[in-house]
């Protein structure tokens, strides 16, 4: 079996926290899940500080999946932080925004700060389960992904 990835979950709803655990436990993954709950959090697991300076129980993540509607800093500021501002190495890695708003702007905007792809919360729970356990097995198993260095 291939070694584990560790996406990052940035997300402040514990129903789709709990949705994306679930989804990767059931499918055939090699995942590791850790869970951010606000934007701040995030950038701080990105660099290392605090609770998170512990590279072994926190290692940098292959992906980040980014929900937009957060506290204390949001989504798009979160992204716009890590494409600029954050380790260059860290700039790179590859973030799926996941979001109820299908306002055209948020889309466009989060394509213009760097995400890679932009997933639809959807209504429909079963459609949006299938989507999820989609995107996990693609970027676990088949994306070449940039290798993101500590420091």
């Amino acid at each position: 079996m291939t070694e584990a990835k560790t996406f990052l979950l940035v997300e402040d709803d514990p129903r789709d926290i709990e949705l994306v655990e679930n989804e990767f436990k059931e499918a055939p993954l090699n995942i590791q899940l850790q869970v951010v709950r606000d934007g701040v959090e995030a950038m701080r697991y990105i660099v290392g500080h605090g609770p998170y300076a512990d590279w072994e129980k926190n290692p940098l993540p292959a992906v980040i999946i980014l929900d937009l509607n957060l506290p204390l800093l949001d989504g798009l500021r979160f992204l716009e932080w890590l494409r600029t501002e954050a380790p260059a190495p860290q700039r790179h890695i590859p973030v799926i925004v996941m979001s109820g708003s299908v306002q055209p702007d948020d889309v466009s905007r989060a394509y213009a700060l760097g995400a890679n792809s932009y997933l639809v919360k959807l209504v429909n729970w079963d459609e949006f389960r299938k989507r999820i356990k989609a995107f996990g097995i693609f970027w676990s198993t088949y994306a070449a992904m940039p290798r993101a260095f500590s420091f």
